[in-house]
């Protein structure tokens, strides 16, 4: 690889567990055997490349906020439209990353499936994740419809339409003059 950007012992670390483990590269393998290499590469990149984009985004509103033009700046409103989907187009990338080097061999019947998991990955672990997650997605979820309801109960804000004062001593209506009856005397 071009240009890669190193961290020492990360790779052995993050997949072995362990500080001198060995890691095959692709050479190791016969040409038959290696996982294609484009779509995680790519994948990869889309997904940090959305991460920082993102970032961006969040740091300029906080910048826009401090100054108090958030919601005077069109274009980070309109920039905020715009990254709207980024989220999931990053997670799809995530997914691709992570799926696309093991899943093929698993279908094909080259992985067993058993070999293809996760071996750090327990079957409590995969258990208490999913009850977390259903606990969140049940407090969340009440939250936000109650919240929206609330908002629809109160209804639109009504503003005050009251005339501005005029502090100038003319009357404040352009013909009051005109329309008041004349006493001569």
């Amino acid at each position: 690889m071009r240009y890669a950007l190193e961290v020492p012992v990360l790779g052995s670390l993050v997949l072995t567990h362990s500080w001198d483990g060995a890691i095959k590269g692709l050479k190791a393998w016969p040409p038959q055997d290696r996982p294609p290499v484009a779509p995680p590469f790519y994948g990869f990149r889309v997904m940090v490349g959305i991460a920082f984009l993102m970032l961006f985004v969040v740091v300029a509103g906080q910048v826009l906020r401090w100054r108090e033009r958030l919601w005077d700046s069109v274009w980070f409103l309109r920039l905020c439209q715009a990254t709207a989907p980024l989220g999931f187009i990053a997670v799809i990338a995530g997914w691709i990353t992570t799926e696309v080097g093991r899943q093929p061999w698993a279908i094909y019947g080259l992985l067993r499936t058993a070999d293809s998991v996760s071996p750090s990955l327990t079957s409590a672990d995969v258990a208490v994740s999913f009850i977390l997650y259903v606990v969140v997605y049940l407090i969340m979820f009440p939250t936000g419809i109650a919240f929206m309801a609330s908002i629809v109960r109160d209804g639109p804000r009504q503003e005050d339409t009251a005339p501005d004062v005029i502090e100038s001593g003319r009357p404040s209506l352009p013909f009051e003059d005109v329309a008041r009856p004349r006493t001569e005397g």
